[in-house]
């Protein structure tokens, strides 16, 4: 018996012991993910501090599809180009509203910092991206684009659009947010403003804000949905 009694005395102190060490582990293993987590969101916090600051520098830019430019055209020749297909109908358009006088006569160079083409799967033309002197001249260029800019029929749908795509300068991430949302069936439109990707849903006028790239459908809608069901004077 007593040799019975001391193997269990010596199993139950094993045991003790495997405890203790399992609940050491256990703290480890809590404070190991706690550190993570306070990790993860400085990671975070900083990304989107970088994507901010990233999006504010691209504030006197644009984006514009379908002008006559190949990865080959000159910088001058681009920028020659998008003077006389985007910013000179817009100017006209602008002088008509009377934002500028009759006799205004815009100068390229001191309109435009710079526009280059970027790299394109089309063989036809490239995307281009312009850099304007001043925020108010890409403003203008936005408010008048609808009027100012060429119209064609879109084969696909038979219905009007404007020839050239003309779009807010994205930071890669805003940009691959944007892509997000517009590849989700459940979205029916999909665009940006002052860098905030918006978008509606089908069957429904209400516009929903992205506040962060790490938003999803479902905390948007979902949550948004469930806050209105609650409180009808809500609106997002």
């Amino acid at each position: 018996m007593d040799v019975i009694e001391t193997r269990l005395e010596q199993m139950e102190n094993i045991l003790c012991e495997l405890k203790h060490e399992n609940t050491l582990v256990r703290d480890e293993l809590a404070s190991a993910r706690s550190e993570s987590a306070k990790k993860d969101k400085v990671i975070a916090d900083l990304s989107a501090q970088v994507n901010r600051l990233d999006q504010a520098s691209r504030s006197n830019s644009i984006r514009v599809i379908g002008l006559p430019v190949t990865q080959h055209t000159s910088p001058a020749d681009i920028k020659k180009t998008v003077f006389e297909n985007i910013v000179n109908p817009c100017l006209e358009s602008a002088k008509r509203a009377g934002e500028f006088p009759a006799m205004y006569v815009p100068f390229p160079d001191l309109l435009i910092d710079s526009a280059f083409s970027i790299p394109s799967k089309s063989t036809s033309n490239s995307p281009v991206i312009v850099k304007f002197s001043s925020a108010s001249i890409r403003n203008i260029i936005f408010r008048h684009k609808k009027a100012a800019l060429p119209q064609i029929k879109d084969p696909a749908s038979n219905r009007m659009r404007g020839k050239y795509a003309v779009y807010e300068d994205l930071s890669s991430i805003n940009n691959a947010t944007l892509q997000r949302f517009a590849k989700d069936t459940r979205v029916r439109s999909t665009w940006s403003f002052n860098g905030q990707v918006r978008f509606k849903v089908h069957d429904s006028d209400t516009m929903y804000r992205v506040k962060s790239p790490t938003d999803t459908y479902e905390d948007l809608v979902s949550t948004a949905d469930a806050a209105a069901a609650s409180n009808p004077l809500m609106s997002t």
